[in-house]
């Protein structure tokens, strides 16, 4: 990226792993991204997937897409496939997977998992008053960094992971922006 002109030019650099296009499929994504690192994440070790942007740019396409559409699925979803596709391996003799949904709306927390009637607006403050950021500071969890009280939900398959998704869309903030006309409007973190 060049800026300016004569003396005041400013030369920058970027390199990018990958580079995809508005005809980039959901599987194409998946597969240049977050497929790699699957099998580092089943030998325990870390991964976290963040879109960064500009409303309306896709973030919410790419991580969800269109749950109910095979084709049209995000990087969550498919995750989920491949997970418990590789779990079915019979090399893990055991295995135990759990989900979570949190939203970040207004530097407020809400679990979108909670088990609730969500016309019942002061329970559903109430619980989400209740979710802190901790630190375990024994770590024998391996835990780190967590939210508590943030609903986990045992999951057996990817439906599950797929009914789970769903249900936390319901309970999403969106509204209508100057870029979009069903804006997020909030940050949300699935584990």
């Amino acid at each position: 990226v060049i800026k300016g002109a004569g003396a005041r030019t400013l030369r920058n650099t970027f390199a990018f792993d990958n580079v995809f296009t508005s005809f980039s499929t959901q599987r194409e994504v998946f597969e240049q991204t977050l497929a790699p690192v699957i099998g580092d994440v089943l030998s325990g070790y870390e991964s976290t997937v963040f879109a960064y942007g500009q409303t309306g740019t896709g973030k919410t396409h790419t991580m969800e897409g269109v749950i109910t559409d095979a084709e049209l699925r995000g990087v969550i979803p498919r995750a989920a496939f491949d997970v418990f596709r590789r779990l079915s391996d019979d090399s893990y003799v055991e295995h135990a997977v759990s989900a979570s949904f949190l939203e970040i709306y207004n530097e407020e927390m809400c679990d979108l998992l909670l088990d609730c009637d969500l016309d019942d607006v002061a329970t559903v403050k109430a619980r989400s008053k209740e979710l802190r950021l901790v630190e375990d500071p024994s770590k024998k969890k391996g835990r780190g960094v967590f939210v508590m009280n943030l609903t986990e939900e045992p999951v057996n398959s990817p439906e599950d992971v797929l009914a789970l998704m769903q249900r936390a869309a319901a309970r999403r903030q969106v509204g209508e922006t100057k870029m979009n006309k069903q804006s997020s409007r909030s940050h949300c973190v699935f584990t």
